[in-house]
């Protein structure tokens, strides 16, 4: 059996991409309405309602009712109460074996209908709350991490804990790395995600996405978007024609077509295209991807995207939820770009913008009469930052044209001798020597695998998955696809620099005497400076500098 993996993303529950979502309540089913976005129930609605038959304490089932479509992920209760911290990943243990008991085939098989190698189990950051050990949340960290790791590499499945706090979530980072929890990266590969996480941490990154991070969270490929804009066009009479072409020429040939039989100027057939793959992308109505959710959990301010859809943007909305009243993500072009505030640029478009949809030959001809600046701020990306390209094939050719140039310019001015240094990091799904060889120079490939899961070997399966295995099941791509997942898990658990739990002494753990009696220290140093500040706002920054730091 493949080992499962223990998952930590900042964010909200309800908004990821699982196979299954697990919320916490007791004996007798009491369940906080705060959780009522994450079980898709409305306020009209009774938690009764969805409290499964067989409830008591010590309970782990199903919800009663399934509320919206099959692709909502199966919800799941269980009493989460616990007499001691250590309880809680006792608690949370037996949560997860229960569901892979009870549910292990239908989770494979929405596991398998979405593309993932494993099974995704979500789980909040359960104790602390009602469950009566919000004062030492340290330990309940420590607790769940230990149990959910090792159940995770145990049962076979992916566990994502979800921390919709800043400060859980940097606890839980910088526990993982003083526990050491193992990754299932090669030493290399792990050596690699640390250097790129420390770099995230420095502010030395920018991301640049394509359509590989949003194909895993339920949204179509370019050919998959180009035949599907076929049949809702009602042009099946012509997909063979269409099919011989290229991308760019189908799209245009769509294009051209739908103006044609609507005699539409050639002004409003980019428009009239763009509504149609509007149309195309918003039936999916999916959720961000684990890739989005661990990227967005990184807190890089500046990214870039060839991608339409909007799941990066709700990604970041959730990993900010608790500290923006208002959308902490900026938009470009359309948006101004605000100081402290992550951005990102939609090199082809957005889905509330039809016309900007870059897809057909002439919208890419004319791309750089439209979207000049937008050309120019990709490579000013490339110029000052290490751009990090996740789930792009790099066949793009307004972003390999970029790409060159700036390639170009460098190899130009550096001295003679010096290696040029390389624009980014490709992390790439698959080993192409080809590639690799194609891109060295201008960017570093790395092509993330786990230890054990060589193409060679197909995964061992269960008796009961073997219906799952359908003969064109890409046993590899999926295989990669998690091995993507890992590395960024591995980045973003390096790429946590704050520690806004450090003072906050319910985050106290193990610490020496003279520790503890510094966190005092500190903590009355910070009410003091605060007091001070209402005469002498000299002392406001030494006050918000410790309360950075978890001072209360």
């Amino acid at each position: 059996m493949t080992p499962g993996h223990l998952f930590v993303v900042h964010g909200r529950l309800e908004v990821l991409s699982a196979d299954a979502r697990v919320i916490p309540t007791d004996s007798r089913f009491s369940v906080g309405d705060w959780w009522r976005p994450a079980a898709e129930l409305d306020e009209s609605t009774p938690w009764e309602y969805l409290r499964p038959d067989a409830w008591g304490q010590d309970a782990v089932e199903r919800s009663r009712h399934r509320l919206n479509d099959d692709a909502t992920p199966e919800i799941w209760f269980f009493d989460s109460i616990a007499s001691t911290p250590q309880g809680v990943g006792e608690k949370a243990r037996r949560a997860v074996e229960t569901i892979v008991s009870k549910g292990g085939q239908a989770l494979r098989r929405g596991a398998h209908h979405a593309g993932r190698e494993l099974p995704l189990i979500a789980i909040p950051v359960i104790g602390t709350g009602r469950g009566g050990h919000r004062l030492v949340r340290g330990q309940v960290i420590g607790s769940l991490l230990e149990s959910l790791d090792a159940t995770a590499r145990r049962e076979g499945v992916d566990i994502a804990v979800v921390a919709s706090d800043s400060r859980d979530y940097s606890a839980l980072q910088y526990r993982r790395r003083a526990l050491g929890i193992a990754d299932g990266l090669s030493s290399p590969l792990a050596t690699q995600a640390r250097d790129l996480g420390r770099r995230v941490a420095a502010g030395d990154v920018a991301f640049f996405f394509g359509a590989g991070v949003s194909i895993a969270a339920g949204m179509p490929s370019w050919k998959d978007l180009l035949s599907e804009l076929v049949t809702t066009l009602g042009l099946e009479d012509m997909r063979d024609q269409i099919n011989r072409l290229g991308p760019l020429e189908q799209a245009e040939l769509i294009q051209v077509t739908v103006a044609d039989r609507s005699t539409l100027e050639p002004a409003a057939s980019q428009l009239a295209l763009g509504q149609h793959v509007v149309e195309v992308l918003r039936r999916r109505a999916p959720r961000p991807s684990l890739s989005h959710a661990l990227m967005a959990s990184m807190h890089v301010t500046e990214a870039a995207t060839t991608n339409y859809d909007q799941l990066y943007e709700a990604a970041v909305s959730a990993a900010h939820r608790e500290e923006e009243a208002e959308a902490p993500i900026r938009v470009l072009p359309w948006d101004r770009v605000t100081p402290g505030r992550p951005w990102l640029l939609k090199m082809h478009g957005d889905v509330d913008h039809p016309a900007s949809i870059v897809l057909s030959r002439s919208s890419f001809v004319h791309y750089d009469s439209r979207w000049k600046p937008v050309g120019s701020l990709v490579q000013s990306l490339m110029m000052t930052k290490h751009l990090v390209v996740i789930g792009a094939s790099m066949t793009d050719e307004n972003l390999l044209r970029f790409a060159y140039e700036v390639a170009g310019l460098r190899a130009s001015i550096e001295s003679p001798g010096k290696p040029t240094s390389a624009i980014g990091t490709l992390v790439h799904l698959f080993d192409d020597a080809a590639f690799s060889k194609l891109w060295q120079g201008r960017f570093d490939v790395v092509v993330p695998s786990l230890e054990g899961g060589d193409a060679e070997s197909a995964p061992r399966t269960r008796p009961e998955d073997q219906e799952l295995r359908q003969p064109d099941d890409n046993v590899q791509t999926r295989r990669a696809a998690r091995a993507l997942t890992v590395f960024l898990d591995v980045m973003a658990m390096h790429a946590v620099e704050e520690t806004p739990f450090l003072l906050d002494q319910r985050y106290v753990e193990e610490r020496s005497d003279e520790a503890t009696r510094l966190v005092i220290d500190l903590n009355d140093a910070a009410r003091r400076a605060r007091e001070l500040s209402a005469g002498d706002d000299a002392w406001s920054g030494l006050a918000t500098l410790l309360e950075r730091h978890g001072a209360r």
